[in-house]
């Protein structure tokens, strides 16, 4: 029977706004009129036949059939009345990852100042992350009612000792895996690591298996070193671009706060599009994709694939 991974994200920029991809469950791969047990669906999809014709989506090369289509909000999530926004909110799984680590502490006042915005506007929630690290990494679970609890948190960091990026990224992921609801990730960094156990190669493989959105702040103490900026940029662009996710250079709360309205816009000014994956081999294997529009001037980013089902255990 033919299958597909969950929660795979594209988001296409331009005319067309912003896309997220959720790949199909097993379920839509039932033959017509099999037996069928009645499940909640995570997202309504509607059709638009002419929309879903700009759309070509490809895995390890070969087209896939769009089986599923929704169209997104048309007005600025920003400007939406808080009423409104309550009742769109849905299931959502947000989490705030801030570098706190003695490398950081010329931004600190900045990396304050910018967490305490990023709760301004951020849809309700009851699965709200926050965690602070240096060479110890600190995560708790909030409510988006919890304003009062996560602001004192927030004035009371401080800055010093080693960086466990890498650590830090991976203790997110294993902690928000089993959650269900759309998942997106604001990491506030420098880019650099000093203390982590885990290999960059072994954080990326946990990357590939999640289904996390990531948004990364590149806070670069004050440098305008460029080449400086670059490497120590690397990792932080490399989880956005394989989630399809943003990247950008925090340089002040001005900026920080347009970068947010960016995000809030990604969760649901946004096309929704679903694919039952054509190959129905169960082999675990890493499967690409690929999406293009039939639209000029227009933008996509998009994660690049998931692993497929893993072998049937043997009887034997």
């Amino acid at each position: 029977m033919p299958y597909a991974a969950d929660c795979v994200t594209v988001k296409i920029m331009g005319r067309l706004g912003i896309v997220f991809f959720v790949v199909a469950s097993p379920l839509l791969a039932q033959e017509p009129g099999a037996a069928q047990e009645q499940q909640p669906a995570p997202y309504v999809f509607v059709s638009d036949v002419d929309m879903v014709d700009q759309f070509r989506v490809f895995e390890d090369g070969k087209s896939q059939e769009i089986r599923l289509f929704a169209a997104g909000l048309e007005e600025s999530w920003v400007g939406l009345p808080p009423d409104v926004k309550d009742d769109l909110s849905g299931r959502q799984v947000i989490g705030l990852i801030m570098d706190t680590s003695g490398s950081m502490e010329d931004d600190m006042p900045l990396v304050r100042g910018a967490a305490l915005k990023f709760l301004t506007n951020i849809p309700k929630t009851e699965n709200l992350f926050i965690m602070d690290f240096d060479e110890n990494i600190r995560l708790s679970s909030y409510s988006s009612d919890d304003q009062r609890q996560i602001a004192e948190r927030i004035y009371d960091m401080e800055s010093e000792g080693w960086t466990a990026l890498y650590d830090a990224v991976a203790t997110f992921l294993e902690r928000v895996y089993d959650l269900d609801g759309r998942k997106s990730l604001v990491l506030f960094s420098d880019g650099v690591d000093s203390r982590s156990t885990l290999a960059v190669g072994e954080v990326f493989e946990m990357v590939k298996l999640s289904n996390v959105t990531m948004h990364a702040i590149h806070f670069s103490g004050g440098s305008r070193n460029s080449s400086k900026l670059f490497t120590e940029g690397r990792f932080l662009k490399r989880l956005a671009r394989e989630t399809g996710g943003s990247y950008a250079v925090g340089r002040s709360l001005e900026q920080i706060d347009e970068l947010y309205d960016g995000i809030l816009e990604e969760l649901y000014s946004q096309y929704s599009l679903g694919y039952v994956s054509a190959n129905t081999k169960r082999d675990g294997k890493y499967r690409k994709i690929k999406v293009e529009v039939t639209v000029d001037d227009v933008k996509v980013r998009h994660r690049r694939g998931y692993y497929g089902l893993e072998p049937p255990e043997s009887n034997q």
